[in-house]
């Protein structure tokens, strides 16, 4: 018979209660009879010690036997004295001769008088504690007994009742009994109702969570809050529910998409048992190939499906499988349910679902394939006849594509120079070379002026900022003046920030405005690049102006260098990033043709060679360039320069240091 935990618990709390109850009680009982026999026989003793301390005094003041029995008499009427008794010894029956009534009566008395000290509870009606206290001859009292020294003269016997003792411990014991009563009934009561909340109600919520876990109700949760260890259980098992609901989720869903694959799966796939060799179950895709439905071959083995010639190759094959876990088998034939036959490539491999192994195959279908091979090489014949006549009319038109090119050539550099004077017109070359007298003047009367003042004089650093100030004039004219001269092949080592410097410098009126931010970021630390400065200059404002144009005058401009390593080779990077709308993916690999633009033709520059001139101008730099773009995302250029291999720094020129 299966009793609840509740009842069962209870049951052991209240025999552990009633267990301890009773030991309680014994013990009680166990303390009470000890202290009735300490206190009847303690009574009993101080009674025998003042009868004898009475009797000793009287006899030592002459009283005789009548002042004795008085003595007695007093004593026999105090309250509970049951008995006192006088026995005499044998020294005092020599002396005085035997009396009856106080000759020992029993074995007790004569242990008293022969030296034994008797101590003891008597029950009865009532409990009665007697003390018998034998007495002693001592040298006082042989002048008066006819005794000798130590001889036992006689005994006391002095008997106590214990009634009202019994009585008042009977009472207390009724109370502590009906007390330890309440108490096992109250304790039993609060452990139960304990229980039932603390434990049974937190079990039963468990309880309920794994019939409604085991019943598919994933989502159940039991939430018990009680701040104990249930608490902790209680936690733990929602997330072992919220991690099997997860878990089961993603099963449920990984088994759709098996489910799914298999069924849309353009190849054949079936499971066969290895022991019996039947097939357990097919795809749809099995079912197309072989023309039977999936009931049908259900009830077939893989021996049904190869034509009989085939048959021990197949089960050569079948027990390799088994034995290294998976396999190939090529060019194999399936016969099909109209009997004809269809050639297929087997791939399979061996599955573990529960406890049993079984042997997965598919079949791929090898009839298209083999008919587009056979396609493929009439295709490849024909192709290899075309090539080789289209090779022959291709080596009469490379020699008309190098005359053609010879003549881009020099077009393209006719157009460089174009292009240059285009732009120095547009910013006011001839200007520059009529500010150079006036600058020279102002340097020299400049110069003349700080000689002749001290340099603790205040004038002598507005002089300083005056002479600077021209210098750096004179700089940009002369980087002008290097922009506009015609390109005559001569190269050598520049650094690439300053030729950034010095565009930004000549051209930043025309490049920025209210609404384009340029920001700089230059690598201080750049190795020098053997190049001409006039057509780098004109690559990098090209690029400059593209990304102006393409922002419509507002966005932001980043102009950035650094260095990186192709092919073991040492590069400079300069990278113009604008933040314009992208080129659009269609026209991204025909930005760098000739004469192609996406602005309105027709006037000024707008002909579609800017970016044309930049890319041969860094080719024959011995570079290239790169585009990233994205629509809406804007455009970043990359232009690669070998370097010459010198180190050095290149935060550009100190004008104040310069000649």
């Amino acid at each position: 018979m299966k009793i609840k935990l509740s009842y069962r618990i209870s049951l052991y709390v209240f025999a552990i209660l009633v267990v301890g109850m009773f030991v309680l009680v014994y013990h009680n009982l166990r303390s009470h009879t000890r202290l009735l026999e300490e206190m009847g026989l303690g009574e009993a003793e101080q009674l025998c010690k003042a009868i004898f301390t009475q009797l000793h005094t009287s006899m030592k003041l002459g009283g005789g036997r009548e002042e004795n029995r008085a003595i007695i008499e007093r004593f026999r009427g105090l309250e509970r004295v049951s008995e006192i008794r006088i026995i005499h010894g044998p020294p005092v029956d020599r002396q005085y001769g035997i009396e009856e009534d106080e000759s020992p009566v029993d074995g007790f008395e004569r242990m008293a008088l022969r030296g034994n000290y008797v101590r003891r509870l008597e029950k009865g009606e009532h409990t009665i504690a007697r003390v018998i206290m034998p007495v002693f001859v001592k040298k006082e009292c042989i002048q008066c007994h006819n005794a000798r020294e130590g001889e036992v003269n006689g005994a006391i016997s002095v008997s106590v009742s214990l009634e009202d003792y019994e009585g008042f411990i009977a009472r207390s014991s009724l109370r502590f009994v009906l007390m330890g009563l309440g108490v096992l009934g109250v304790t039993s009561l609060a452990v139960f109702l304990a229980l039932n909340r603390r434990i049974l109600k937190p079990l039963e919520r468990l309880k309920q969570g794994a019939v409604h876990l085991a019943d598919g109700m994933l989502e159940h949760r039991v939430d018990i809050k009680t701040g104990d260890e249930f608490e902790e259980v209680g936690n733990a098992f929602d997330s072992m529910a919220e991690s099997l609901h997860s878990v089961t989720r993603k099963l449920k869903s990984l088994s759709e998409r098996q489910s799914r694959l298999l069924e849309m799966a353009p190849d054949a796939i079936i499971l066969l048992d290895i022991e019996t060799r039947r097939i357990i179950d097919a795809n749809p895709a099995a079912e197309i190939l072989t023309g039977y439905s999936r009931d049908e071959l259900l009830e077939k083995t893989a021996e049904d499906l190869h034509p009989e010639d085939k048959i021990e190759q197949y089960n050569s094959m079948f027990r390799r499988w088994v034995h290294d876990g998976k396999g190939y088998l090529h060019d194999a034939l399936i016969k099909r349910k109209d009997g004809s036959m269809i050639s297929v490539e087997i791939a399979a491999a061996v599955v573990e679902l529960g406890d049993k192994r079984y042997i997965q195959e598919i079949w791929r279908d090898l009839s298209e394939r083999k008919g587009f091979m056979a396609m493929l090489k009439r295709y490849v014949e024909e192709l290899e006849q075309t090539v080789m006549e289209r090779t022959a009319k291709l080596n009469r038109s490379v020699q008309e594509l190098q005359k053609a090119y010879g003549k881009l050539k020099s077009s393209e550099t006719r157009l460089i120079q174009t292009a240059k004077l285009a732009s120095l017109g547009e910013m006011g070359a001839g200007i520059a070379h009529e500010l150079n007298s006036p600058l020279a003047g102002i340097l020299s009367m400049t110069e003349v002026l700080m000689r002749r003042i001290k340099k603790d004089d205040p004038n002598y650093k507005l002089l300083e900022k005056i002479k600077d100030a021209a210098v750096r004039s004179k700089y940009i004219i002369l980087d002008m003046l290097t922009y506009a001269r015609p390109f005559k092949g001569e190269r050598s080592p520049i650094y690439i920030n300053e030729t950034i410097r010095a565009t930004l410098t000549i051209f930043m009126s025309e490049l920025k405005t209210s609404t384009i931010d340029i920001i700089e970021n230059l690598d201080p630390n750049l190795p020098k690049v053997n190049g001409n400065k006039g057509q780098l200059m004109e690559v990098i404002l090209n690029i400059i102006k593209n990304a102006r144009d393409a922002m419509k005058g507002n966005g932001k401009i980043y102009i950035s260098t650094r260095t990186t390593v192709c092919n073991h080779r040492e590069y400079v990077v300069i990278e113009i990033k604008d933040t314009g709308p992208g080129i659009p993916d269609d026209i991204k690999a025909k930005i760098f043709d000739p004469f192609f633009t996406t602005k309105e033709k027709g006037g000024g520059l707008n002909i579609g060679l800017g970016l044309s001139i930049c890319q041969s101008i860094v080719r024959e730099h011995g570079g290239w360039i790169e585009v990233d773009s994205k629509e809406g995302e804007g455009t970043t250029f990359r232009v690669f320069l070998p370097t010459t291999g010198d180190e050095g720094t290149n935060e550009g020129r100190n004008i104040k240091d310069h000649p």
